[in-house]
């Protein structure tokens, strides 16, 4: 079984958190009742109670606090833990904020919206990804003439997940094999240093070399698909980006973030003198890469 953990951000100078405008997600609940569907308010409580927690941070995106007073409710009435709104992570918001939730003595973390997975040292945490819409129909009609007869593995962005069972179903009356990858803590929360315990990331079990399989992409273009396209040497990459309803054939020349790592680790081979800034927000085994680099 393979497994694909959080990204490297090498493209990334954080400049684009200071230039991004925020807008609200389309996907904002207007009712109690849609919140509770819409965050997996009852698996969420169903966590909290199993693991016996006493005060909660709830992590959301700038994009998502419309909605985190209706979430926080919800988890009010449905446990006995004191719960609380984490409104001030805005650089690495994929990443759980340990720090912020230490401030307040948090026992648990429920991080929502998109996520990096990143491995946190301490705290537990239950992620909720959300369920963003796929048009699968038109997902597979694109698909038909580039994946024909191919080897197929199937992954994607965390908010997309809910969705690949159901377009790798699809896609078998299109393709030779379809394994569908799936998300170690899509179902079950994440606790440190735990026996047994799931650790965040992409998981999937191929039956013949990955250099056998195309791989398809669910998912607009990312941090995440760029590490995929870097880590994974598969014979060729596609995506699909669900909000345009666009198939791509991925490479440097149209991939932004992939052309510019490229970019950033040519600079870096260049150069007499590196630098190297770690932002450890929720990294674990950051001394260990940091030494391999010197």
């Amino acid at each position: 079984m393979s497994q694909v953990n959080n990204p490297v951000a090498i493209d990334n100078d954080g400049s684009a958190v200071l230039e991004r405008n925020v807008e609200p997600s389309k996907q904002l609940a207007h009712t109690v009742a849609e919140a509770v569907e819409l965050y997996d308010v009852d698996r969420t409580a169903a966590h909290i109670a199993e693991g016996g927690y006493s005060r909660v941070a709830l992590q959301f995106p700038d994009e998502l606090l419309a909605d985190s007073t209706l979430v926080s409710a919800a988890l009010q009435e449905r446990t006995e833990a004191r719960v609380f709104i984490l409104a001030d992570t805005s650089y690495g918001s994929c990443c759980v904020d340990e720090v912020a939730a230490e401030h307040y003595a948090a026992d648990a973390v429920v991080h929502y919206g998109r996520t990096c997975l990143s491995l946190t040292t301490r705290l537990p945490v239950v992620y909720v990804f959300g369920r963003d819409a796929v048009d699968v129909a038109d997902l597979c009609a694109q698909c038909e003439s580039e994946l024909q007869g191919s080897r197929v593995l199937l992954v994607s962005d965390v908010q997309y997940a809910h969705a690949l069972e159901d377009i790798g179903k699809a896609l078998r009356g299109i393709c030779k094999e379809v394994v569908v990858s799936r998300i170690a803590v899509q179902d079950c929360a994440y606790v440190p240093g735990a026996e047994d315990a799931a650790e965040p990331g992409r998981l999937w079990e191929l039956e013949h070399p990955i250099g056998e399989y195309t791989m398809l992409y669910v998912g607009e273009e990312s941090l995440t698909l760029t590490n995929l396209l870097v880590t994974q040497r598969c014979q060729s990459a596609f995506s699909y980006a669900p909000q345009t309803r666009t198939l791509r054939a991925e490479s440097a020349r149209v991939n932004r973030h992939l052309s510019r790592r490229y970019h950033m680790v040519q600079r870096a081979r260049d150069a007499n003198v590196v630098g190297i800034v770690v932002g450890t927000l929720a990294a674990v085994r950051y001394q260990s890469v940091v030494d391999a680099l010197k």
